[in-house]
């Protein structure tokens, strides 16, 4: 995908990890350790009539939970968990 990233934010648990955002609502996160081509999840929110593309402006990791947060240019927050995704 060719879209802006507007954040990256590095996981507090992994070096290798890392989350970022984009302008098509776009979230990733990547294990540079299992793949630096591709992402190991690629996520948009999802609304009524497919995909919700508000462009994502920030990201950060929660230091103590597994879970990611990211804020729109709208100004709404969101949570996502991120169970599963442990670098082993």
């Amino acid at each position: 995908m060719k879209e802006q990233v507007n954040d990256i934010c590095w996981s507090p648990e992994t070096s290798s990890v890392f989350a970022s955002v984009a302008n098509d609502g776009r979230i990733e996160i990547w294990d540079l350790a299992k793949d630096t081509i591709s992402p190991q999840v690629c996520h948009f929110d999802k609304n009524s009539e497919g995909k919700i593309t508000t462009p994502k402006m920030i990201v950060k990791f929660s230091k103590t939970l597994p879970v990611i947060f990211t804020g729109d240019n709208k100004g709404v927050v969101s949570a996502y968990r991120t169970y599963g995704l442990d670098h082993e």
